[in-house]
């Protein structure tokens, strides 16, 4: 089984930092990409910000989150391909918790 890792930093119009880290291989591929910096919380549990718009991305195992910020700052949700939402369930929140300690643990957050 062989794994591989993939970071790109580069300029980006959109807010000036664009990061991709793909890791995996054939069966099991986790992606994660974001535009400007987001922060998380000590416990690694939820996001505390991004910047103004900004975005992270997380995809794993066919599960997919999208955290974007609008320009003043404000986050909104997308778990799944489903509506934009500002409030997460207790059941997205405890994925959202599993995607932060991922991105972590690939390396996110370490600038």
């Amino acid at each position: 089984m062989a794994a591989g890792l993939i970071l790109t930093l580069g300029a980006c119009n959109r807010t000036g930092r664009h990061v991709v880290i793909k890791t995996g291989d054939n069966y099991n591929v986790t992606t994660i990409e974001y535009y400007g910096r987001t922060v998380f919380n000590q416990e690694g549990t939820t996001i505390l910000r991004i910047s103004p718009n900004g975005s992270v991305e997380y995809r794993h195992n066919g599960q997919h989150l999208l955290a974007e910020s609008d320009h003043s700052g404000h986050i909104t949700y997308r778990i799944n391909g489903g509506e934009k939402q500002n409030q997460l369930s207790t059941q997205e929140k405890v994925f959202l918790a599993d995607a932060i300690k991922e991105m972590i643990k690939h390396g996110h957050n370490n600038d």
